[in-house]
C-alpha cells in the first residue's frame, strides 16, 4: 500500500483581501455577493445580458426569449434583490436592463445545469 505524502515545508503568508483590494483600487458599489458566488458570478450574468440584449426601440429585449409573459411567484425578497442588481447594472455598467430580465437569465443559467434522464427524474 502507497504511503501518504504530507508536506512539512513552509506555507505562504496569507495575504490580506483588504490590501489587494486597496492595492488595486477597489471601490465598494452596494452590492454583496454571497461567498459561495463571488463577483465571477456577477461578471458572468453581465456578460449574458450583454450578449442576448438586443434593442428595438424602448427597452432591449433578451434575444431568444419568447414574447409571451410568463407568470412566475417571487418571494418579496428576491424581488428587491432583483431591483437593487438591475439598478446597479444601469447606474454602474450603462446596460439598461429590467429586474425580470435577469431573472429570467438567472433561471436560464441555473435550469441548463440540470439533466433530465429518460426516466423523467434529474
Amino acid at each position: 500500500m502507497a504511503k501518504t505524502i504530507k508536506n512539512t515545508g513552509p506555507t505562504q503568508k496569507q495575504i490580506d483581501a483588504k490590501v489587494i483590494a486597496r492595492t488595486l483600487g477597489a471601490e465598494r458599489v452596494g452590492i454583496r455577493i454571497d461567498t459561495r458566488q463571488g463577483p465571477i458570478s456577477l461578471f458572468s450574468l453581465r456578460q449574458f445580458l450583454v450578449n442576448r440584449l438586443r434593442s428595438s426601440g424602448g427597452r432591449p429585449a433578451l434575444a431568444g426569449t419568447t414574447e409571451r409573459r410568463n407568470k412566475i411567484p417571487l418571494f418579496d425578497e428576491d424581488w428587491v434583490k432583483l431591483k437593487k442588481i438591475a439598478k446597479y447594472y444601469k447606474e454602474k455598467e450603462g446596460i439598461n436592463v429590467s429586474p425580470g430580465q435577469i431573472a429570467s437569465a438567472l433561471i436560464h443559467t441555473d435550469i441548463s445545469k440540470i439533466e433530465i434522464s429518460k426516466n423523467n427524474t434529474p
